[in-house]
């Protein structure tokens, strides 16, 4: 007898993959009134699909999820207003976002040990803005930063788990808010033990100090805006620490009712054989080598893949929404749907024994699409490959180019310079006595 190839739901198959991570029982936290049509499971699915849409309003992406939830569920009363529903998402974010926030991390946590950089459970910190509609309420709430003439933007800072390349945290604000607030913002959601590496942009006397205090380690770039001195770690002083290669000490003139960070400086080069200056408060050459620490830097270029899939695979570089609240909204579900995403990707494939930090978010975008227009048309198409297997295959390519990827010609070719290399001075003997004193002062307080 012929083997009959059976018929599949792809309703089924599209809810039980979203329901591995946010089964509907999970959302019988969140209180609502009986009379509410937009409950936050509705708002949760709604704002889900449509950042996973490729319409380009809010109104062909609001309609297009529409139309696949009433296929999904159909028992469901799915309003038609756009705007009842953008109102309602605006007043439920600020009780749903840390709930889900927290429950994709939790999935996350569960491969910090297995996915380590040469031994340790390496997070990046990075910022990106995202452009909002020029509108009068835009302007006034979010700001113009950048060049002269630019749209209001979104500020999002996001730290980022370079062994999976999954998302940690992430914070919104206006695009003149500062991603040093941002992450002063967010540190204290750090796993126990972890290192940092960032930029040169969030380097700073207070991060540093907060992250040794709280046995945290890092690997900051350090430019030409930072002023670090020599001679502050002799075995006389009371901060002194045994270092291998230069140590330096990052002690602001502002701060200086505080101990100095004693550092360790790393100089090491770039692609291009340029000078790039790193400092670290792990001073055991052997728990960190001058080349391991290159390499976590190097790693850090996962969060440019982050936010490019962000803004150019999934098309969320602009916003749509005419509303400060609405904008910082929409971009917060951006944010969590591309996370849900990548997490069901990165699941399958840790499951199938691949990296999960090589995900292609193409592919798992085209996956899904492929799926909700089989579960809107309503074709099953026998062996067809299921969303799992489809999720295993999306790694990205890894083949050699036969020509450049970059194109002939760019428009507007991005010049920023890289950060020069740091001020280091010798310290004085005006800076020593301020030591001696501060050391005498702390002793007689203890």
């Amino acid at each position: 007898m012929a083997w009959k190839p059976q018929r599949r739901s792809y309703r089924h198959e599209f809810i039980e993959a979203i329901a591995t991570v946010f089964p509907p029982q999970w959302f019988s936290r969140f209180s609502s009134h009986g009379n509410a049509g937009w409950t936050p499971l509705k708002i949760f699915w709604v704002s889900t699909i449509m950042s996973w849409q490729p319409q380009v309003t809010l109104r062909e992406q609001f309609d297009a999820a529409c139309d696949i939830l009433r296929e999904v569920f159909p028992a469901w009363t799915i309003g038609d207003s756009l705007s009842g529903f953008l109102a309602a998402r605006v007043r439920g974010l600020p009780r749903m976002r840390d709930p889900i926030l927290l429950r994709l991390r939790q999935f996350v946590a569960e491969h910090l040990d297995d996915w380590r950089v040469r031994g340790w459970a390496v997070f990046g910190v990075d910022g990106s803005r995202f452009e909002a509609p020029r509108t009068t309420p835009n302007e006034q709430a979010l700001g113009c930063a950048g060049k002269e003439g630019t749209t209001p933007q979104v500020f999002q800072t996001t730290l980022l788990h370079i062994g999976t390349g999954l998302p940690w945290d992430f914070r919104l604000g206006p695009g003149t808010q500062s991603e040093r607030r941002q992450l002063d913002d967010m540190r204290d959601n750090l796993p126990p033990r972890s290192l940092l590496t960032a930029d040169a942009g969030f380097i700073s006397f207070e991060l540093c100090r907060w992250l040794t205090r709280n046995r945290h380690d890092f690997v900051l770039r350090v430019g030409g805006n930072i002023r670090l001195l020599t001679g502050l770690d002799g075995p006389d002083l009371a901060w002194a620490v045994e270092t291998e290669g230069q140590t330096v000490s990052l002690w602001p003139t502002r701060c200086r009712d505080q101990p100095p960070v004693v550092l360790r400086l790393i100089v090491v080069r770039d692609d291009q054989k340029r000078p790039v200056s790193l400092v670290t408060n792990i001073h055991d050459e052997r728990a960190l080598s001058d080349e391991d620490a290159a390499e976590i830097y190097r790693l850090r270029w996962g969060l440019e893949l982050h936010y490019r899939s962000l803004k150019q695979t999934l098309c969320h570089q602009t916003l749509r929404s005419r509303t400060p609240e609405g904008a910082l909204a929409e971009q917060t579900w951006h944010v969590l749907a591309s996370w849900l995403l990548q997490l069901l990707t990165a699941r399958e494939l840790i499951a199938s024994g691949s990296h999960p930090a090589n995900w292609s978010a193409a592919k798992a975008r085209d996956a899904v699409r492929r799926l909700l227009r089989r579960v809107v048309h309503g074709r099953p198409v026998r062996r067809m490959p299921s969303l799992r297997d489809q999720l295993c295959q999306a790694v990205v390519d890894r083949d050699g180019r036969v020509g450049p990827k970059q194109i002939r010609r760019w428009p507007r070719p991005k010049q920023d310079r890289p950060p020069g290399p740091p001020k280091i001075q010798p310290a004085t003997r005006e800076d020593l006595q301020q030591l001696q004193r501060l050391r005498t002062t702390l002793q007689a307080r203890s």
